[in-house]
C-alpha cells in the first residue's frame, strides 16, 4: 500500500526505493520514447494503471533523470502523466455518481500521481537554480552529453527556466490544476479514509503553487496565475487552508517583490468570489502588525506597500474594514509606506465617492480621508508630499 506522506519524507531525504534498474540517464532516444510509449498507453486505458509496479517504477526513474533527460521527452512526460491523472480524476467522477461503488479504490492512484508531479515539477523547477548557482563550473560549461540530443540541465544551464527550455511545461502545470480544479470540487471525504490522507494530498500540490510562483514567468501569465488562484481558494474555502494560505501570502510578499500584486489579485479573487473575508483580514492585520523601517529593511515596506496599493484598487471595500489598524503606517518610520498609505487613502476616497448611496456616515468617511491627506502636506518626506500632490 502506497503511504504519500511516508513517501514525501523519503524524497525530501533522497532516500525514495525505485523498484526498478532502468535509467534515462545516457540510454539511446529511441528507447526512452519506447518506455514512455509503454506507459501513455497504459494511462490512456485506465489512469489507476500508475498503480502498476513497473509502470509507477519507471515512472519514478523518470522523475529521478530528469536533468539528464531530453526536454522534448520531458514534455512528452509531464503531458503523459497530467493526462493519466485526468482520466483517473473522470473515473472519480464517475465512481462518486454511481451507486454501489467503492471511491476509496481511486486514493492510491491519485497519491502516486501526487507524489510523481512533486517529485519532477520540483526537480524541473530546481534544476534552474541548481546550474545558475554553479556558474564557472565544470559541470555548468560541458552539461552533460547523451546521444540523441540536449539534456534538460545542460540545456538551463546558459540560465534559461525550465518553461523556457521544455515546450509546453507551463500550459501542462496549468492543465494540470485545471485537472484539480475538477477534483477538489468533489466530495474528497469518500475517497480518503481521514483528514489527514486527503491534506497531505492537497498539500503537494499547495507546495508546487508555491514553488512555481518563485518564477516571475509564471505570474506574469494571467491564465496560469488564474487557474492556480482558483486552486488555492478552494483550498481555502472547503479545506481548512486559511492559515496556511495566509502564511504563504505573507512569505511571498516577505521575498518576492515580483508577487506584490499578485498576492492582491489572490486576496481580492479570494474576497471576490470565494467568500474569502477572513484571509483579506488576517493578511492586513498582520502587515498593520509590523513596524517597517527603510533604513534597516529595505525591501520589506517596499513590497507591503506595493501590496496594499494594489489591492486598494481591486478590493477597496477589503481594505475598509481594517483602516484602523492600517492607519498606523502614516506614522510609519518608512517613506515608502507613509506614501503608500496616502495612495490607499485616495483610492479608498474615490471608492467611497462613487457609490450611489451617500449615507451620512459615508460623508463623513470621505471628509475623514480629505482631513489625512491633507495632514500629509507636512511631512519630513518630499516624496510623501509629492504624492499628497498627486492623490488630490
Amino acid at each position: 500500500m502506497f503511504n504519500l506522506h511516508e513517501q514525501l519524507l523519503k524524497l525530501q531525504e533522497d532516500e525514495v526505493e525505485i523498484n526498478s534498474d532502468f535509467t534515462f540517464d545516457g540510454i539511446d532516444t529511441t528507447i526512452a520514447k519506447r518506455a514512455l510509449n509503454g506507459i501513455i498507453d497504459k494511462l490512456v486505458v485506465n489512469g489507476q494503471n500508475v498503480n502498476d509496479a513497473d509502470t509507477f517504477g519507471t515512472l519514478q526513474c523518470f522523475a529521478r533523470d530528469l536533468p539528464a533527460i531530453e526536454p522534448k521527452m520531458v514534455a512528452r512526460g509531464l503531458d503523459m502523466l497530467v493526462a493519466g491523472f485526468d482520466n483517473d480524476v473522470k473515473s472519480v467522477h464517475t465512481v462518486l455518481s454511481t451507486p454501489g461503488h467503492d471511491p476509496t479504490q481511486h486514493a492510491e492512484s491519485l497519491d502516486r500521481y501526487a507524489f510523481l508531479f512533486q517529485w519532477i515539477i520540483e526537480r524541473g523547477e530546481s534544476v534552474v537554480s541548481q546550474f545558475r548557482t554553479a556558474a564557472g563550473t565544470v559541470e555548468k560549461a560541458r552539461g552533460r552529453k547523451r546521444r540523441g540530443g540536449v539534456s534538460v540541465a545542460s540545456a538551463t544551464g546558459s540560465g534559461a527556466t525550465i518553461a523556457e527550455v521544455v515546450p509546453g511545461w507551463k500550459d501542462k502545470v496549468a492543465d494540470l490544476y485545471s485537472v484539480l480544479q475538477q477534483l477538489l470540487q468533489l466530495p474528497l471525504g469518500r475517497i480518503w479514509n481521514s483528514v489527514p490522507e486527503r491534506d497531505t494530498f492537497i498539500g503537494v500540490f499547495t507546495r508546487i503553487a508555491h514553488k512555481t510562483m518563485e518564477n516571475p514567468a509564471y505570474v506574469r501569465d494571467s491564465d496560469f496565475q488564474h487557474v492556480m488562484f482558483d486552486v488555492l481558494c478552494l483550498w481555502l474555502q472547503s479545506f481548512n487552508g486559511l492559515y496556511g494560505l495566509v502564511t504563504m501570502i505573507t512569505q511571498n510578499l516577505q521575498h518576492y517583490e515580483h508577487l506584490c500584486e499578485s498576492m492582491a489579485a489572490l486576496v481580492q479573487m479570494a474576497y471576490d468570489k470565494y467568500e474569502g473575508t477572513q484571509l483579506a483580514d488576517e493578511v492586513l492585520r498582520d502587515i498593520a502588525a509590523k513596524s517597517f523601517s527603510s533604513t534597516h529593511d529595505k525591501a520589506g515596506p517596499k513590497n507591503a506597500a506595493r501590496f496594499l496599493i494594489k489591492l486598494s484598487q481591486l478590493a477597496p471595500r477589503a481594505l475598509l474594514r481594517q483602516m484602523g489598524l492600517l492607519i498606523r503606517h502614516l506614522d510609519s518610520e518608512a517613506h515608502i509606506m507613509r506614501s503608500a498609505m496616502v495612495d490607499v487613502v485616495g483610492h479608498l476616497t474615490l471608492y467611497l465617492a462613487s457609490q450611489e448611496e451617500q449615507t451620512d456616515i459615508v460623508k463623513n468617511q470621505i471628509g475623514e480621508y480629505f482631513d489625512i491627506i491633507e495632514q500629509r502636506f507636512m511631512d519630513s518626506h518630499f516624496l510623501v508630499r509629492a504624492k499628497v500632490l498627486q492623490v488630490c
